[in-house]
């Protein structure tokens, strides 16, 4: 019997293979092998394709959108950017037509998801032309248009089979004619499952609307709510939506017993993301309800800004106490002097993975005020939550250039009591210098160079715990300081992140070791380190010294 090599196995075999691959750059070169490792590897090689476009490199999109090549009848979500350019005139004219250009030679009814991320207006022309070509797709988005469009749109034909697959819906109302298309995207929409709800009005905005007329009030319900849920309306006797995920981003949520909690079914409810809503206390009390209480929540993400009370606080603390079988909680909160409770968190421990919790003293716009949990309750959450892959917390002041202080290594020794943690995330940085003074602060690479060693530390001390504990260490990642990133896809200068790796001595022994990676290359060196995309309120640079420009870059 010949013995079995990788051209040998069956296609099926190798597509299971291929599967494990996730990093682009790797699926490129597989393409490249063979004919028949093109054709496995380019499904998941342009399953999500993402753009720059409004750029000189536009002109490379022709080579892209060729005939002949084959990934692109596998493409199920296309991301656009704005590119970045040192002359931006005229620059959304050519991204709108190079958007037409995509979309025209797309292969008909293959996509799921089209986003535009800018905030900017999206042409008129291309969104006809999307939805005449683009008939199955699975998430929809209502966003600023450069007319409008609700009334073009109900004259397409065989409008309804635009809405048959659709299961998603992104609402971005910043104006009267986005409200009127957001209307349109819900009303037509049979079954959805997800709504994102994030309202953008402004006084900069050409047709200003007053806040008490857009948010709900004890007199009824306000422009948002009766645009877009007009067709469910009086909301007392309607039939409210089963949906699975919620996210809400500033919208009024004061009211919210006379629109939101009627208008959905949160007992349904398993994802839920609350973003600086005012009111949100309100919310939080009227969904601690037993009869509004979400019994299958697996996921909730929470920035606020408190009042002088703290009722949000309060009235979380209280929510997180009487709801079960979180997977993943993300809390960043300001103007407040504590962090939540303990017990809320440690009531989920048996399933909690992922824990992300922030607090500060201050308003959102202030930075340097992160409270830090007693080592008392750190050690309380540690030793409970025993199944957490990944936390995001701040850690105690310490200085980069001295010996870890007292209450910093008993952080990093509680951190040891969670066998499962793979992605460790310390938000606060700790000091590069003895003084106060900006003068003495440490150049980048310096800095750099101390929390590898900083890091290097943190995976000995796990690998040593686990060790004493007859188990092995499964930390990989350790990140200083949070992402500022929303959307764009470079790095961030707020974050620095360090994998575990491998390194030979002279002798050919490997030993573990720290090796700084960027924010991009990361998620394809450990997957399970998806909290680091989680966008915190408070976030700043790293305490270095600013480098002046030398005369050669003048």
């Amino acid at each position: 019997m010949a013995p079995l090599n990788f051209a040998s196995l069956s296609v099926e075999i190798k597509s299971l293979i291929v599967a494990h691959v996730t990093r682009p750059t790797d699926l490129k070169n597989l393409c490249l092998t063979s004919k028949q490792l093109h054709e496995i590897a380019v499904r998941p090689l342009y399953n999500e394709v993402t753009l720059d476009i409004g750029s000189p490199q536009d002109i490379l999109l022709s080579s892209f959108l060729s005939p002949n090549n084959i990934g692109l009848k596998h493409i199920k979500k296309v991301d656009l950017y704005l590119a970045t350019v040192l002359d931006p005139c005229n620059q959304l004219q050519q991204a709108n037509f190079t958007i037409r250009l995509l979309i025209e030679f797309l292969p008909e009814n293959i996509l799921e998801k089209f986003s535009w991320h800018p905030w900017e207006l999206f042409s008129g022309e291309n969104l006809l032309l999307l939805y005449k070509k683009q008939r199955r797709m699975k998430w929809m988005e209502a966003i600023a248009m450069d007319r409008p469009m609700v009334a073009e749109l109900e004259k397409l034909p065989q409008i309804d089979e635009c809405f048959s697959e659709v299961r998603k819906l992104g609402l971005y109302p910043d104006s009267r004619a986005v409200l009127d298309y957001c209307q349109f995207l819900v009303s037509r929409t049979k079954n959805i499952e997800k709504i994102t709800l994030h309202a953008s009005f402004d006084d900069l905005a050409s047709d200003p609307i007053p806040p008490r007329e857009l948010n709900d009030s004890s007199g009824g319900p306000g422009l948002i709510t009766s645009s877009i849920f007009s067709h469910m309306m009086p909301f007392d006797k309607c039939t409210p939506m089963s949906l699975r995920e919620l996210t809400l981003q500033k919208v009024s949520l004061k009211f919210c017993q006379d629109t939101y909690t009627k208008i959905i079914e949160f007992s349904n409810v398993m994802s839920l993301r609350v973003f600086l809503c005012p009111g949100a206390e309100c919310f939080f009390a009227e969904l601690s309800k037993s009869s509004k209480l979400p019994v299958r929540l697996e996921t909730l993400e929470f920035k606020h800004e408190d009042n002088n009370e703290h009722d949000g606080l309060s009235t979380l603390d209280n929510f997180l106490c009487l709801t079960s079988g979180l997977r993943s909680l993300a809390l960043d909160i300001a103007n407040v002097k504590d962090l939540p409770a303990p017990a809320g968190i440690v009531r989920h421990a048996s399933t909690l993975k992922q824990l992300n919790v922030h607090a500060g003293k201050g308003d959102m716009d202030c930075q340097d005020d992160e409270i830090v949990y007693s080592i008392e309750h750190f050690e309380q959450i540690c030793k409970a939550c025993t199944a957490i892959e990944q936390l995001s917390v701040a850690f105690p002041a310490t200085c980069a250039v001295r010996s870890n202080t007292e209450n910093f290594s008993a952080f990093e020794t509680a951190v040891g009591d969670i066998p499962s943690l793979i992605t460790l995330n310390i938000t606060t940085w700790p000091s590069s210098s003895t003084s106060s003074s900006t003068s003495s602060r440490l150049p980048q690479k310096i800095y750099e160079h101390l929390l590898q060693g900083m890091a290097q530390q943190g995976f000995e001390k796990s690998i040593k715990h686990a060790e004493e504990n007859k188990r092995s260490s499964r930390l990989a990642v350790i990140a200083f300081g949070s992402s500022d990133k929303v959307y764009d896809r470079e790095d961030s200068k707020h974050q620095m992140i360090f994998a575990k790796g491998k390194q030979p001595d002279l002798l050919g022994n490997e030993r573990y070791t720290a090796i700084q990676v960027s924010w991009c290359l990361r998620k394809f060196v450990e997957s399970r380190s998806d909290i680091l995309d989680f966008s915190l309120s408070r976030s700043c640079r790293p305490p270095i010294r600013e480098e002046l420009p030398s005369d050669d870059s003048i």
